[in-house]
């Protein structure tokens, strides 16, 4: 029983005397268990086609010279991004709109199910979220109050139909009247696409169709 109790002491002066700066070693092993339970990497959703519709103007998309990014629904830096670093998120899709009035603008996107992603429904079983809302000059206190943000994050997209969809809300008062709304559209850190379709209060307007697999 001595000789048990000698080599437990002996083993576990051996285990403190490994500790160091970044803590024992048991954290080391712990880092590579954590390490193996990381899940497969997913394959990102491929883009199929896209289809605006006639009242959307494409904005042309010119990598040769990047530049820095704006918040303002367009991958201004080229890195497959939309509007990285201005707070809402990206994944393996996103959808980004900006306009330029004080007008309230609606983002509307509805998957291959049917079920339809916006302020009165921000989230899905498919890991749709909508991660930022603008309200224009009715929330004016807002950051980025003329910009909304639908990314799918967790699982893999659903492959199948997408649309997206825009409403003028509300014209906030008197700063409202003809809106010009910026919509761009990432699949798999690739932009699909980005178009200016304007609106009139009261307009809810189909944009754009996109289809993934």
């Amino acid at each position: 029983m001595t000789k048990r109790v000698a080599i437990a002491c002996l083993l576990l002066s051996l285990a403190c005397s490994r500790r160091g700066v970044d803590g024992p070693a048991t954290e080391t092993a712990r880092e590579v268990v954590e390490e193996e339970l990381i899940p497969q990497v997913v394959e990102p959703p491929v883009l199929v086609s896209i289809v605006p519709a006639s009242s959307a103007t494409e904005i042309p998309r010119d990598c040769r010279q990047p530049v820095e990014e704006t918040c303002n629904a367009i991958d201004d830096d080229c890195d497959g991004v939309i509007d990285d670093g201005c707070g809402y998120g990206t994944g393996f899709m996103q959808v980004t709109v900006s306009w330029d009035t004080g007008a309230d603008i609606d983002l509307y996107v509805t998957g291959p199910l049917g079920d339809t992603l916006s302020f009165q429904r921000p989230s899905t079983p498919s890991g749709g979220l909508v991660d930022h809302l603008g309200r224009g000059n009715c929330g004016s206190s807002m950051e980025n109050a003329r910009i909304e943000n639908i990314r799918w994050v967790g699982e893999r997209p659903m492959g199948g139909i997408y649309e997206v969809e825009l409403r003028y809300w509300g014209e906030c008062i008197t700063s409202g009247g003809p809106t010009n709304v910026t919509v761009s559209v990432a699949v798999g850190r690739q932009i699909a696409g980005q178009y200016v379709q304007s609106l009139l209060p009261g307009e809810r307007v189909r944009v754009l169709r996109f289809v993934v697999q």
